[in-house]
């Protein structure tokens, strides 16, 4: 292979790119509803709604680029696997679909919820409220796939 074969140093370093762009992705999905509600109450609303409009402009730039270089790196493990893994693979099948969802749930309904909160739009309180479960899931659908390989 050109760039790295299975568990090589160029695998490595690709696994490694992937896992930080998984960690830059979802760790505003664990900190994001703690530091909304920290400033809903003791900032008050305009905090809030300034604080909301840094976190979807976050969402779209760091969260929705973070999830493409874990794809993309993801699918260059594949190929560089020397045949060790397959895109026939269930878990991988299983893990493009839930990749899909996650990106969905967090390009339209965190994005919603965050341009709404930050327009001053009470609802996106409650669009974050669901997402953030909704994408805690599919992390965690994720994990279970890429750690016990399901099919392989």
């Amino acid at each position: 292979m050109v760039l790295a074969a299975y568990a090589d140093t160029g695998y490595n370093i690709l696994l490694l790119l992937h896992i930080v762009a998984v960690i830059a992705a979802f760790a505003p999905t664990v900190v994001n509803p703690l530091l909304e509600r920290h400033l809903a109450r003791q900032g008050g609303d305009t905090t809030l709604q300034s604080w909301a409009g840094f976190a979807h402009d976050y969402t779209k730039k760091i969260v929705m680029g973070s999830l493409v270089v874990a794809l993309l790196t993801g699918i260059l493990m594949i190929v560089v696997s020397d045949e060790v893994i397959e895109f026939s693979d269930t878990w991988i099948s299983l893990s493009f679909l839930v990749w899909f969802a996650i990106a969905g749930v967090v390009s339209g309904m965190v994005g919603k919820g965050q341009r709404l909160l930050a327009s001053g739009d009470a609802k996106g309180r409650d669009v974050l409220a669901k997402a953030g479960p909704i994408v805690v899931v599919l992390l965690l659908v994720m994990l279970y796939l890429m750690i016990f390989k399901p099919g392989a």
